[in-house]
């Protein structure tokens, strides 16, 4: 993958959970990767087909650089990505398919929903 094709910007967050003091529990997310380079792309046609067929809400795919702690910020869909779009602000974006190196080392691809 080219750098200049990396455009925009993604940060991974994890999800955690602290006691509320009263036996419950407080969802929270913290940023784990900030401001990654990535290449977001909505999917259309034969690959969109594709991807509705895992999930019939998947409309993005991401693709970030290949770097070597991937598995501990992604372990047991526990992720989320924020995509930085200077368009419109931050997104919030589901991660659906686990990432999946494209190329040996050198890219992750992760298929992704718009979060409600």
């Amino acid at each position: 993958m080219q750098a200049g094709e990396l455009r925009q910007r993604v940060s991974v967050q994890n999800r955690t959970e602290t006691s509320d003091g009263h036996d419950g529990v407080t969802e929270s997310w913290s940023t784990v990767r900030s401001r990654l380079p990535a290449k977001v792309m909505q999917l259309v046609g034969r690959d969109l087909e594709r991807a509705r067929q895992i999930d019939p809400r998947i409309s993005l795919e991401v693709r970030v650089r290949y770097y070597r702690d991937f598995p501990a910020d992604f372990d047991g869909g526990r992720a989320q990505l924020l995509w930085h779009d200077g368009n419109i602000g931050d997104r919030t974006l589901e991660i659906v398919t686990p990432p999946i190196e494209v190329e040996e080392r050198e890219t992750l691809m992760m298929q992704c929903r718009e979060a409600a």
